[in-house]
């Protein structure tokens, strides 16, 4: 079985994301797949086949695979696609899989998927789309998937979703049970990040830590909302390290509640800086907002990173990988109340009481969230649908 990752160019992918893909590429080779990830872009030098260690680029000099939200960029874009589909068709055969994190978006699409084709598509879902993109303002995606989801989900040959509610409504939107499908939550490389040093607690002293590409379905407002709340402690306060398209609001926000100094806006890091903030930090924070975009359920690459690192944290909904009496991550209510920070305080003081947490909490890591666990399910998986389609 060979396996061909189909996505768009690394670079243009949060830092997360492209990690991930490289992570579930190597751990599948791992396990002896042929697995490549195939990038469409247009880049002077490329030619269709050029490959490296991990990646086959493909370029079109004449298709600009323009990443803005016009109409004119949308359709540009699902050119390239188009063109970069039909060339991967023509080139595989029966026991191929191609396997897409970009779902195909409108009619045009539609007649690629119609032509003879013998290896397999199957699309990775991360989420509900026309929910998401709307709340994210990205409203001609969202009304693509709106027209044409149902048609084109009904011409590829297999589902995963990272959640079983997403696994849910993409079968539904297929509007048959009978295309294969699985739930494969995501993953996360242990090895890639050090396990955390945790530092001391002091009476009053709280440093809470989110790193992300900011949305609005973080809730992190919720959090800031939480520790203006706590006026009379000081002590208190949120760093964040990322950037993203909620983090002008915060400012404003924090600036709105007279607490910006406890409001630490860090950029993006990587490395030994984000490492040194790690240690810094006595509690991490997921996503606080999933009930904005209508979702119950989570596998965010976020809380995984924790997770490995060893740093507990808060979030407010529902993650398959992990128990609801897991102990090192505090619920809090799925709603547009303030985070109640003195939870938080005591759920850190008695989390970190342990000083083996980080350990015990890598291990869990190891054994259940990482990549070399996942794509022996997802490996399984793609060998059912090629050999369902060979019989």
């Amino acid at each position: 079985m060979r396996v061909v990752y189909f996505t768009r160019p690394l670079e243009e992918a949060q830092p997360g994301v492209s990690k991930k893909m490289i992570a579930q590429i190597r751990s599948l080779q791992s396990l002896g797949v042929d697995a490549k990830i195939f990038s469409f872009r247009d880049r002077a030098g490329l030619e269709p086949g050029e490959v490296t260690p991990d990646q086959i680029f493909y370029s079109r000099p004449k298709t600009a695979c323009d990443p803005g939200m016009t109409l004119g960029a949308l359709l540009r874009r699902d050119i390239c696609i188009n063109q970069a589909l039909r060339d991967l068709f023509a080139l595989l055969g029966p026991t191929d899989v191609i396997y897409c994190r970009v779902p195909p978006l409108s009619i045009s699409t539609i007649r690629s998927l119609q032509r003879p084709r013998s290896c397999r598509l199957v699309v990775e879902f991360q989420c509900i789309e026309s929910r998401e993109r709307w709340s994210s303002g990205e409203y001609l995606i969202a009304l693509h998937d709106i027209l044409f989801g149902r048609i084109l989900r009904r011409k590829i040959d297999g589902i995963v979703g990272v959640t079983d509610e997403i696994t849910a409504y993409q079968v539904k939107r297929a509007g048959s049970s009978s295309i294969p499908h699985v739930t494969i939550e995501n993953g996360f490389a242990v090895d890639s990040v050090p396990q955390r040093d945790a530092p001391a607690m002091r009476d009053g002293e709280l440093r809470i830590l989110c790193v992300a590409n900011v949305s609005r379905w973080h809730g992190l407002d919720r959090l800031i909302r939480g520790i203006a709340a706590c006026s009379g402690m000081p002590g208190i306060a949120l760093h964040i390290a990322g950037g993203g398209p909620e983090i002008p609001r915060l400012r404003s926000l924090a600036g709105d509640l007279g607490i910006s100094e406890r409001v630490v806006f860090h950029g993006f890091l990587a490395g030994e800086d984000l490492s040194a903030l790690f240690d810094r930090c006595h509690v991490a924070v997921g996503s606080l907002g999933m009930h904005r975009k209508g979702l119950t359920q989570t596998a965010e690459l976020k809380a995984r990173e924790y997770c490995a690192r060893g740093i507990p944290y808060i979030m407010a909904c529902a993650d398959p990988d992990f128990s609801a009496d897991f102990p090192y991550i505090l619920r809090v209510p799925p709603d547009e109340s303030p985070i109640d920070i003195r939870s938080i305080l005591a759920f850190a003081g008695e989390v970190c009481a342990d000083a083996d947490h980080p350990q015990k909490m890598r291990t869990y890591a190891r054994e259940h969230l990482d990549w070399s666990v996942k794509m022996k399910k997802l490996k399984g998986f793609l060998e059912t649908v090629t050999l369902g389609a060979a019989g």
